[in-house]
């Protein structure tokens, strides 16, 4: 596994050397050198939109067999 650096956003000072998806959750750490709070948030990919289906075959997908009739009135 390849480990990643984690460096400071303001002096670039290196915070911590990590695995890949190690971090599970948000983690703050503050910088020893300047005193920048540096937020981290774990990556997660992003999941592949489905096509959209055109309108009319979004009826013909829902089973159903039952066709409407008016109503005597």
């Amino acid at each position: 596994m390849e480990s990643i650096s984690i460096r400071c956003g303001s002096c670039r000072r290196l915070l911590c050397k990590t695995a890949e998806r190690a971090i599970a959750g948000v983690v703050e750490i503050k910088c020893p050198r300047c005193g920048t709070i540096n937020s981290l948030r774990p990556t997660s990919p992003q999941p592949e939109r489905q096509p959209e289906r055109p309108e009319k075959d979004k009826d013909a997908c829902t089973g159903s067999s039952i066709t409407p009739t008016p109503s005597p009135g």
